[in-house]
């Protein structure tokens, strides 16, 4: 398989080619004698997705020329040099309802559309008089540019159109006599022509048309080549005039933007996803391709490709939502923090979102945040998001605007960090973002901290960060003799550590468990991947009581100034000589501490699931 082979698309590619090459329906173009004689037989298709993938069957890689599909690329020429305002007082964007080659123009003498003949010869005549003797250099470049590879001219077809285009020719004098350009009307003809004499191929087409998807990014050169509003406006006009007096018929049945040429190509477009490029020379009697036209009907309908065709659900964008009574952050905590958070946890809603935002989307988000109103905290989790769209960003930026007449607080979990300047999903808005919310790079951090301010607002413990919880609180220790109990407490070490000093190593011998009495501590892989967090009232290090002298799993880092009582396995081996009930006793209770862990766990997975 060849490293651009999609199975999938290929394999549809491959049938809808042996399904349609049989149509001998057509004929090649025959005003044009050098096209008249092409073998009819040819037929390629090319798609190259907006990541740069092509996927190609038949005659793909054959050279044709581009003939009328150029007017396409070279209308994004003259809107990208000489901006829209300019292009538009010369040329027109509206369907004509006559052929291609009509010799009229509008009421104001403008030319109907750029991919009509004279709105063609127009726009080429700009080029000329913005470049001068460079106006086919610079169209050559750019044409190459969309397509990714260095592009030649088919001296023998501009000669055989040079020495028929007097149609054309009467078009150019017709632009000049109204005052559409000043310039030489031969010299802009000799450009026409060779634009139209470029040699492309199937493939090239596809690369042409997915440029314009990817925004105006070549998606194979990764080089920008034209803005994202020249693409819009190029697929615009060819949504409504690409495809002769067909181009109504076309946009109802096939809906896709896309430019024909009589040389038998066809490149079609859907925006963000791909490009299409068929060549095939028979053609029908309004001079489109008719096996172009049937892949590209057929590819539309299989796939359900339309552009106003959507199976978008905004409420997918929302697919879990959640309060703290059901799923919690992963830091341990006492019992009176865990009571507080079962009682009040449902002062919180934690809305995951997903996939691609958009404009419907972001308002069916903050509809649903507007409707958690009654609720202490929200939190906003973007990242399972891929893209927010602009439209979407804005609507974001006038809701957060209005935050600060909410007494509902907002959460954010969003990639972006403005310490190194990183704007994540949101670009130029994160700053306000960071203004009016709480921000986290982290869901789970963010839980930790909203559950924070949870237990500060309602919970009932009095002590303060610095106090040293009784021991006896331990969930370890539960129902522990009052003898066993002072017994352990003749073997505790009491160790400090300040905030940010490792207290654990991972990889270490688990020589002992260690009893937090005072202060936070994180549970880390590596230097910077958090796993979860402790505090006071819970214990670490105790898997030790399981397998003494195996390796530690993870680092212990103290976030705040620690208090910890050691209890190292030489000391508990010696007591559970004096009493061997101890030890049963505690691995009783570590089996409940494990079981409760698994429970919670469970009941998380369930409730990610019913969403």
């Amino acid at each position: 398989m060849e490293k651009n082979d999609v199975p999938a698309l290929k394999s549809f590619l491959s049938h809808a080619y042996q399904n349609i090459f049989d149509d001998k329906s057509g004929a090649p173009a025959g005003y044009i004698p050098e096209l008249a004689i092409v073998n009819p037989e040819q037929f390629g298709i090319a798609i190259t997705t907006s990541d740069g993938f092509t996927n190609e069957v038949g005659d793909s890689s054959t050279e044709f020329t581009i003939q009328s599909i150029s007017k396409a690329f070279v209308y994004s020429l003259a809107l990208e040099s000489l901006g829209t305002e300019k292009v538009l007082k010369t040329i027109g964007i509206e369907p004509s309802g006559e052929a291609f080659n009509s010799i009229r123009l509008k009421d104001d003498n403008r030319p109907f559309n750029p991919m009509v003949n004279s709105g063609a010869i127009a726009c080429t005549a700009l080029i000329c008089q913005n470049n001068g003797k460079e106006a086919f250099e610079t169209i050559l470049n750019m044409l190459s540019e969309f397509a990714g590879r260095i592009l030649n001219v088919d001296d023998k077809v501009f000669s055989s159109e040079s020495a028929t285009g007097d149609r054309n020719r009467a078009i150019g004098w017709l632009l000049r006599n109204s005052d559409n350009f000043s310039c030489d009307v031969e010299e802009v003809l000799e450009v026409y022509f060779r634009q139209c004499s470029i040699l492309v191929t199937a493939r090239d087409l596809s690369i042409m048309g997915a440029t314009l998807s990817n925004n105006g990014t070549n998606p194979v050169t990764k080089k920008r080549v034209v803005s994202k509003t020249t693409a819009v406006q190029t697929m615009s006009v060819m949504v409504s005039s690409g495809m002769y007096d067909y181009s109504g018929e076309w946009t109802y049945r096939v809906g896709l933007p896309a430019k024909s040429g009589v040389g038998g190509g066809i490149t079609a477009v859907l925006p963000s996803q791909f490009g299409l490029g068929v060549f095939s020379p028979p053609l029908d009697k309004l001079g489109n391709s008719v096996r172009g036209i049937k892949v590209c009907q057929l590819l539309s309908e299989h796939f359900h490709l339309h552009v106003l065709e959507t199976e978008d659900d905004v409420t997918q964008n929302i697919p879990i939502t959640y309060d703290l009574r059901e799923i919690r952050s992963s830091r341990t905590r006492c019992r009176s923090d865990n009571e507080t958070l079962e009682d009040f946890g449902s002062r919180v809603s934690v809305l995951e979102l997903s996939g691609v935002i958009n404009f419907i989307g972001s308002n069916f988000i903050t509809r649903s945040v507007a409707e958690e109103d009654n609720k202490d905290f929200v939190v906003l989790s973007f990242t399972r998001v891929s893209r927010l769209t602009r439209a979407s960003i804005e609507v974001f930026r006038l809701f957060f605007e209005k935050l600060l007449s909410k007494s509902q607080r907002m959460v954010v979990v969003d990639k972006a960090d403005l310490k190194d300047d990183s704007k994540g999903l949101f670009g130029d808005i994160t700053e306000l973002i960071h203004q009016h919310c709480p921000c986290f790079k982290n869901l789970d951090k963010a839980l930790e901290w909203v559950e924070d301010q949870l237990i500060a607002q309602y919970g009932t413990c009095s002590n303060r960060p610095s106090d040293l919880l009784p021991i006896v609180e331990q969930p370890l220790l539960k129902d522990l003799p009052n003898s066993d109990l002072e017994l352990l407490q003749q073997n505790l070490v009491s160790i400090e550590h300040e905030s940010g000093s490792k207290i654990i190593q991972l990889h270490d011998k688990a020589d002992g468990i260690y009893f937090l009495r005072a202060g936070k501590v994180s549970v880390m892989l590596g230097e910077d991947i958090y796993v979860a967090g402790l505090d006071a009232g819970t214990c670490f290090g105790e898997l030790a009581l399981i397998e003494p002298d195996a390796a530690r799993t993870a680092n212990i880092i103290a976030e705040t100034k620690v208090v910890c009582s050691f209890l190292s396995i030489e000391a508990f081996n010696k007591i559970s000589l004096i009493n061997p009930k101890l030890n049963e006793l505690l691995l009783r209770n570590l089996g409940l501490i494990l079981f409760e862990r698994l429970k919670q766990s469970n009941s998380k997975i369930v409730a990610l699931s019913a969403n």
